[in-house]
This record gives C-alpha cells, sequence and structure tokens, in this order.
C-alpha cells in the first residue's frame, strides 16, 4: 500500500512540474538593433580612413564598384579582392543588443577613434573592445553600439591587403601565351606549343593553360619599381595583350602586370609550372 502511495506522490509532483513548465511565462527577449537599414548590394562606395598612430601613419582608403566589380581608387588603382570587400560589407549584418547615447564618447573609446569607415554616405567609427563582454563599440547614426567580437569587421590594415591576388580578371580569357623559349596558342579549340618537339598530351595542355587561368598569388602589391629580367605577353579573346614582366624565378616567383602595375607573388614551385612547357617541370 505504501508503494502505490510514494507512486501517486510522485505523479503528482511530476504532474505539477509539467504544468509548472508549460505555462511559466517566457523569459523577456532583449531587443537586437541594426547598425544601418543600408544593404550591402546598394553600397556601391567604401571609404577606410586611419588616424595616425605611433605604430602606422594616417592612411586612406576608398573603393568604388561599377557593374558589381570593386576597383582600389586611392591611394592606387587596382581591382579589388571580393572577400575582403565582404568583410567590410559585413558590419551591415551586424546585431547590437546595446544601444547607448552618444554622450561621453571617451567612455566607449570614441572620441578620437583610430578607423573610420564610410559606406556611401553612412559612417562608422570603430571604438574600444570591451573585454569583459567581448562587445566592440561601434559610433553610428547618432548612438553607440555595442556588437560582439565574432561579428566586428575586420578592416585591411592597408591597401595592398584589399588588392586582389587573381592574375586575371572575371572574363579575361587569353588565346595565347608567348614566353622565353615557347609560345602556346588555342587554335580550332586545341591548344599547341611551339616549337612542337614532342606535344604534351591534352591533360598536360589544359592543365598547363588552367594553370595559368587560375593564377592566384600569394601576395599583391603595388610594383616596387624593379625592372623586369624577363618579358612575356598574354593574348586575350577580346583581342587585348597583356604584358607582364618577371622580377624574379626565386626564392620567390614575382610577376608584374604592366598595366595594372600591380606585382603578383607566388611560391617558387610555381615558376617551373608557369614558365616551362607543360611536362617540362616534372622531367
Amino acid at each position: 500500500m505504501r508503494a502505490w502511495l510514494r507512486l501517486a506522490v510522485l505523479a503528482l509532483v511530476v504532474a505539477a512540474l509539467g504544468a509548472w513548465i508549460y505555462f511559466k511565462p517566457a523569459a523577456p527577449t532583449r531587443a537586437s538593433h541594426a547598425l544601418s537599414t543600408l544593404k550591402a548590394q546598394d553600397v556601391h562606395r567604401i571609404r577606410i580612413e586611419r588616424v595616425a598612430q605611433a605604430s602606422a601613419p594616417a592612411s586612406v582608403v576608398v573603393l568604388e564598384r561599377t557593374e558589381d566589380r570593386w576597383r582600389l581608387t586611392e591611394p592606387f588603382a587596382a581591382r579589388a579582392e571580393a572577400p575582403q570587400v565582404d568583410r567590410l560589407l559585413a558590419m551591415l549584418d551586424a546585431q547590437s543588443v546595446a544601444r547607448y547615447e552618444a554622450k561621453d564618447l571617451a567612455r566607449y573609446g570614441l572620441e578620437q577613434p583610430a578607423v573610420t569607415i564610410a559606406l556611401n554616405d553612412e559612417t562608422f567609427a570603430l571604438g574600444a573592445v570591451n573585454s569583459n563582454t567581448r562587445e566592440q563599440y561601434v559610433l553610428a547614426r547618432g548612438s553607440v553600439y555595442a556588437i560582439p567580437l565574432v561579428q566586428r569587421t575586420t578592416v585591411p590594415r592597408d591597401a595592398g591587403a584589399l588588392v586582389s591576388r587573381a592574375l586575371f580578371a572575371p572574363g579575361e580569357e587569353p588565346v595565347r601565351f608567348d614566353l622565353p623559349g615557347f609560345s602556346a596558342a588555342l587554335e580550332d579549340g586545341i591548344w599547341t606549343f611551339t616549337p612542337a618537339g614532342d606535344q604534351p598530351g591534352p591533360d598536360e595542355r589544359n592543365g598547363w593553360v588552367g594553370a595559368w587561368r587560375q593564377a592566384s598569388a600569394v601576395q599583391a602589391a603595388r610594383h616596387d619599381g624593379r625592372q623586369a629580367a624577363e618579358n612575356l605577353s598574354v593574348r586575350l579573346k577580346d583581342g587585348r595583350t597583356l604584358s607582364f614582366g618577371v622580377l624574379q624565378r626565386a626564392p620567390e616567383l614575382v610577376l608584374l602586370r604592366a598595366d595594372e602595375g600591380i606585382q603578383y607573388h607566388f611560391f617558387a614551385d610555381t615558376a617551373k609550372r608557369l614558365l616551362s612547357p607543360p611536362g617540362a617541370a616534372t622531367q
């Protein structure tokens, strides 16, 4: 009898606990605040301004979008690295659970912000990081927001970090390569190498051309002024001819794209792949 009584009491307790959980009022949710109503696809101009610090001078970087392609326009002209631009625009997706009046800005490290980002006509000033809450303060639209560090925009250290590392721009399709000692041309859909010699197989030919088309440098930077030791040219399907200079082959390959004034740094083994006929690098 006592066993049944204990079971009955236990059942009542479980039922009461279930009812309490079911009817318990939901905990109030903290409102989130967007830093902007601007959409990434509507941004056509980005300006990044850094104030002078002990470790670096003041700088201004400007990017502009034309036909869905981003280009650096200041401090020099270059194609922009799309993923880097996307990281900047990610600020527009950040949500803040705290919003404060824009008063006592020194408290938030915003009295003289080190970095200011302007997207079109909207300005975002980056302030201090709260080490306790792991949030960064941002001044925008007349208020101070606290955004989680995981949502924080990573600002490139300089303009060079924004330069596209792709050797060719989208839509640039090579149809002929003229390199020191040999050439390759697309004829009737087949790549032919000169001098003829032992023509490489289709896989080797296509692999060599693909390596050029997809060449992406470890680093791209403004030309440092060095003279090219060798020169080569690439004719494109649209009729243009691009000139490249080989600034060095080792300990890394550095190619200068003359029309852009940008030099591209590759690992040394890339020199063997790009500057030798198919198969020669493995012989």
